[in-house]
C-alpha cells in the first residue's frame, strides 16, 4: 500500500513537472506576411545583395551582413 501512494505522488509530480513546459511551447505564434510588405530581419542575416555606384550603374551581388532589426522588402514591380 505504501509503494503504491508513493508511485502516485512521483507520479503526479512529474505530470506537475511535464505539463507547464508542454503547455508553455503552444504560445510561440507565427504570423504570415502577406506578399510584398516589408518584414523586419530577427537576427542578423548573410544576403546577397546589388547596389548602385556614383554613376548609378548596376554593381554587384555582394554578399553582406544584414544585422539583425533591418527593414527588407521586396523589388516593386
Amino acid at each position: 500500500m505504501f509503494n503504491t501512494a508513493k508511485h502516485l505522488t512521483n507520479s503526479r509530480m512529474i505530470w506537475l513537472l511535464v505539463l507547464p513546459i508542454c503547455l508553455g511551447c503552444q504560445q510561440t505564434k507565427v504570423v504570415l506576411v502577406p506578399s510584398g510588405d516589408p518584414v523586419m530581419l530577427a537576427k542578423p542575416t548573410t544576403a546577397s545583395v546589388y547596389g548602385f555606384d556614383a554613376d548609378k550603374k548596376l554593381v554587384g551581388p555582394s554578399n553582406v551582413v544584414l544585422p539583425a532589426g533591418w527593414y527588407v522588402l521586396p523589388k516593386s514591380q
